[in-house]
């Protein structure tokens, strides 16, 4: 059977969800990664049967809401989220699975309400983009502009959805024809003169602040739950320093590589991804 549609109706945001299982069994918080939808998780759910397993979608993503005008799009805006739903769901501990941006979340959710989370699982991330203190007051002032330049714009109108499509499989992250296929599902709409991505266009602007590398290293080092953290072999980023020396700071960390790149969930990596997750959560 395929996923059931959730809705979560949050202090100012409804936010939109895919529910794979059902209640009794593990459960399990999906967070998907920038510009990505819920849609991220249809290869690898299916395989993970012992799991009551929602995937959500942020908020500015997908068919979830955007954030209000005065708001912005901070990472920790969405652990707070992460927080609402899980009361909503009756959840008081519980496993996250993360990928990209979502495992960066996921990572300081567990940092941050170590109690709540029972296993952690980060998929090709779990450290949020960094900065230096000095670099934060051109940072904030950069942003800020920007995301005056992008309020209420709408992304790119293409003429035809193949276009569409194709713009998303060269895009900022390369995704296969059938990858980007699966992520049009909830995000690529019929406009009028064409074809368009409906993330919000403000998260484009980048975070007002980052937090420095001390900062993330507090919050690794708060995680007491068990922690996965599968890279693809392709990886962009595994092998920079700031993560070597950051995952390591885990209290209980296991790390592993598998062939593919970025989006190796969704570009046939999922059976040996969810071998990894099932047994990680027996």
């Amino acid at each position: 059977m395929g996923p059931v549609e959730r809705q979560f109706e949050l202090p100012g945001v409804r936010l939109r969800a895919l529910e794979w299982g059902s209640p009794g069994g593990l459960p399990v918080l999906a967070l998907h990664g920038w510009l990505d939808n819920a849609g991220s998780f249809d290869q690898l759910a299916p395989l993970l049967p012992a799991c009551h397993l929602i995937a959500l979608e942020a908020a500015g993503h997908g068919l979830s809401d955007s954030r209000s005008a005065d708001s912005g799009y901070n990472i920790w805006q969405d652990v707070g989220d992460i927080h609402d739903v899980a009361k909503a769901l009756g959840w008081q501990r519980f496993n996250l699975l993360g990928h990209s941006r979502g495992a960066a979340i996921s990572m300081l959710f567990a940092g941050t309400f170590p109690g709540r989370v029972e296993r952690l699982m980060l998929l090709e991330g779990g450290l949020p983009i960094v900065g230096e203190a000095a670099e934060a007051p051109a940072n904030l002032e950069r942003v800020l502009l920007r995301t005056r330049e992008l309020q209420g714009r709408g992304g790119r109108v293409f003429e035809s959805r193949e276009q569409a499509i194709a713009e998303r499989v060269d895009g900022f992250s390369p995704v296969t024809t059938a990858a980007a296929e699966i992520l049009a599902r909830r995000s690529l709409k019929s406009v009028a003169g064409g074809w368009q991505w409906q993330a919000d266009q403000r998260l484009k602007a980048g975070s007002e602040l980052r937090l420095t590398p001390e900062l993330v290293r507090a919050f690794v080092e708060r995680v007491s739950a068990p922690t996965l953290c599968i890279m693809a072999e392709q990886s962009p980023f595994a092998d920079l320093s700031l993560y070597t020396d950051t995952l390591s700071r885990f209290a209980k960390l296991e790390l592993l590589r598998i062939a593919g790149r970025h989006h190796f969930h969704l570009e046939g990596a999922a059976p040996a991804i969810a071998a990894e997750l099932n047994r990680f959560l027996r």
